[in-house]
């Protein structure tokens, strides 16, 4: 019989912009010593290492071992996890969110490249099989966009213009999802947690700026070159990131990755200049090929997500 004990809602102080996020908090049933020798049962049962559980939880091996020995105890989350992924049953009232805790879970376990989870993994598989093609989509719909801008500008988008406009900007936020969504996958298995963050916080980027272009339409804004600026800095700082992430792949994807991360460090400065914004949208152009190419050979030779070169 799996082992129950209760959880309850915390909320506590997090990020600016979120004044409180709702986690699960247990009663302290336990305290330590007694926390730690239930966890070690708990995983001697499961017949596994202190090493494994550190891995699949993404946790330090050192804090799980502080953990069993009584050392620390555990915040909330971190014990949550844990008896997650030693299957321990846990008996929820009835304001618990289960779908809260499971995102959570599914997030960590994206983080660390764990991607045992069936749903995960297909998921992942999907982003691996589609990411270049959506890559391509991705690199020739920038240039239908940039055409469109350029009309916008000169206020010359008339409503036929808007309603393709419109649409064109949608495909962009469902192949950047696609897109940026494979080096997600690839920087998860290949443990490059930069390569993972960056092409999150792009995915979110792109979303949110698209969305504001499509707004624009149809409210005057006067903050509208400001938001441009800001667009320009913000891409230009995530594009650094992304680049240092890109380089870090020339392991298994040899000069593609280095040349990938290096048009990207080079494009991201000029677009922190924001007068020379231009030069850094033209080196998109070889920036976005050679990531293509990661994404392809990341679909054609599926060993490398392995950490095996071949």
């Amino acid at each position: 019989m799996p082992g129950k004990c209760r959880v309850k809602f915390e909320s506590i102080h997090c990020l600016p912009g979120f004044k409180h996020l709702k986690l699960f908090k247990k009663y302290k049933r336990m305290n330590q010593p007694e926390l730690g020798i239930k966890i070690a049962e708990l995983r001697k049962t499961k017949g596994i290492t202190q090493e494994e559980v550190a891995l699949k939880c993404n946790i330090n091996v050192r804090t799980i071992q502080r953990i069993e020995t009584g050392s620390v105890t555990p915040r909330s989350f971190t014990l949550n996890l844990i008896y997650s992924c030693l299957d321990y049953k846990i008996e929820e009232n009835p304001n618990t969110n289960k779908f809260r805790l499971k995102v959570f879970e599914n997030f960590n376990q994206i983080i660390s490249g764990n991607f045992e989870n069936i749903p995960l993994r297909k998921l992942a598989n999907s982003f691996i099989k589609y990411a270049w093609i959506a890559g391509i989509v991705y690199f020739l719909l920038g240039f239908a966009i940039a055409d469109l801008d350029l009309l916008r500008s000169k206020d010359n988008l008339f409503i036929t213009g808007k309603v393709i406009y419109i649409i064109l900007k949608l495909f962009i936020i469902i192949t950047a999802y696609y897109y940026f969504g494979g080096f997600v996958v690839i920087g998860s298995k290949l443990k490059n947690h930069i390569l993972v963050i960056s092409s999150l916080i792009t995915i979110f980027a792109i979303a949110l700026f698209s969305f504001y272009d499509i707004i624009s339409l149809f409210y005057n804004s006067i903050e509208k070159q400001t938001i441009d600026g800001g667009k320009s800095i913000s891409f230009g700082i995530i594009g650094i990131v992304f680049g240092v992430g890109l380089i870090r792949l020339n392991k298994y994807y040899g000069s593609s990755a280095s040349l990938a991360g290096f048009f990207n460090i080079i494009e991201a400065f000029f677009f922190l200049t924001l007068i020379l914004w231009f030069v850094g949208a033209i080196l998109t152009i070889p920036t976005e090929i050679f990531e293509i190419i990661i994404l392809y050979k990341a679909y054609k030779y599926p060993k490398l997500l392995e950490n095996k070169i071949v």
